[in-house]
């Protein structure tokens, strides 16, 4: 159902938080964006962004046009989908607007998100095209996300178009309240029952992935927090897919406590930089962090995630995978998420260890030096030492013998695994 009266293009938007303006978002007549805080939230809010450029103050902030958000503030581009979520919603406003993708500005897609975007913020006044309707069962979702992957989106749009939120990624993913200690399923997007928690579920893409994929993400959550790597809950959600059964991964949201919402940033909305494509070091995300929280605890959580990226063979380690949380008046790193294995391109990280894209042991000791990691070797050792457990861990949680045994052959085969097997 179009709303009245927005067939037009957004050229304003009010940002919230809770039952707090933020300020104002728009577009001016050459196609910039601006934004510029509420007077009343410098007085008593925070600042979006940890770096000086989103300062608490008064004037309007615009930035490049030809940024890698297309004018949009990296902040709020947080707040907007990639791969699978963009793709539900170009093929919502081509059902309901007739507009193409081109045609789609930023406005119009934080409009589209209104509150259901990841973290805290909220745009309004939000456009509303798609009528309330009732959270189908996990069953449901999940056929519902291989028939859109399939080209039927007629008959299933709608409730994935709701219910996919706005998570980032390229699989297939819903956002949900999960009952605590029970199977019951219900939307996140209003007040929430307190037995109930906020998830993230994640389906197959059906020609990439394999059937037990979601088994394999399980298996890489267990070894990251056998690693001490700060994870959010993990599980696996049983569906019957046309007619078969099928496990997919869940996390727990760390962006929602109950029925209160945190704000995130993401190392690349904050620094403004594509995750597309290779564009940082890790010894620029360590600089980064120590300058963000002024915390060792914090500075060591990126060395420690930094290592087991590289030891378990997670080379899908963008940017966008590095995020910020701001609580109680500090910013702190986000648990880690998106880990699993992945071959990058042409097989190397994304985020490069000393410039290198397939590292060595000996340029993250250079890491671990630039940085004063006093507790470098314990950290290395203890990743280590649990990556090393991945076929047990994976065959615990019944990952398929073929794919454990390709993944161990890559992991152990990495140069930096191989270096430190033959210290440790």
């Amino acid at each position: 159902m179009t709303a009245p009266g927005l067939i037009k293009h957004v050229k304003r938007l009010e940002v919230w938080i809770a039952s707090n303006r933020v300020g104002l978002l728009g577009e001016s007549e050459r196609g910039e964006i601006w934004f510029e805080y509420d007077p009343l939230w410098i007085k008593t809010g925070f600042p979006l962004s940890p770096l000086d450029r989103f300062a608490l103050k008064a004037g309007a902030f615009i930035t490049d046009q030809q940024n890698p958000f297309n004018g949009l503030h990296g902040v709020f581009n947080d707040a907007l989908p990639d791969g699978w979520g963009l793709l539900l919603m170009d093929r919502t406003f081509k059902k309901y607007f007739n507009w193409d993708p081109h045609e789609i500005t930023a406005l119009d897609r934080l409009a589209y998100i209104g509150n259901r975007a990841m973290g805290a913020l909220e745009f309004r006044e939000p456009i509303t095209i798609i009528e309330d309707i009732d959270l189908p069962s996990i069953n449901d979702l999940a056929t519902e996300s291989v028939l859109i992957q399939k080209n039927t989106q007629e008959e299933v749009l709608n409730s994935l178009a709701i219910y996919g939120g706005s998570p980032g990624g390229a699989r297939p993913k819903v956002t949900v309240a999960l009952e605590r200690d029970g199977d019951s399923c219900i939307s996140g997007f209003s007040s929430i029952p307190d037995n109930y928690d906020h998830w993230i579920i994640k389906f197959r893409t059906q020609l990439l992935d394999p059937l037990c994929m979601g088994r394999i993400e399980l298996a890489y959550s267990k070894m990251a927090k056998l690693a001490k790597v700060e994870m959010p809950e993990t599980k696996l959600i049983s569906a019957q897919v046309q007619g078969k059964k099928e496990e997919f991964f869940a996390v727990q949201r760390f962006d929602r406590v109950g029925n209160s919402k945190k704000h995130i940033v993401s190392l690349a909305g904050m620094l403004e930089i594509s995750h597309r494509s290779p564009s940082i070091d890790y010894l620029d995300l360590l600089k980064a962090v120590q300058f963000v929280t002024n915390s060792d605890l914090e500075l060591e959580k990126a060395f420690r995630l930094m290592v087991f990226n590289v030891l378990a063979h997670n080379k899908d380690d963008h940017s966008k995978n590095f995020s910020f949380i701001y609580s109680d008046g500090f910013w702190k790193m986000t648990p880690a998420y998106d880990l699993t294995f992945s071959s990058g391109m042409n097989n190397q990280h994304t985020t490069a260890v000393m410039g290198l894209g397939l590292p060595s042991a000996a340029s993250i000791q250079k890491v671990a030096k630039a940085m004063a990691i006093k507790k470098s070797n314990e950290i290395i050792h203890e990743v280590y030492e649990a990556v090393s457990q991945w076929e047990i861990i994976a065959l615990e949680v019944n990952v398929s013998k073929k794919i454990i045994s390709e993944y161990k052959k890559a992991i152990f085969e990495g140069p930096c695994f191989k270096e430190l097997k033959g210290i440790f």
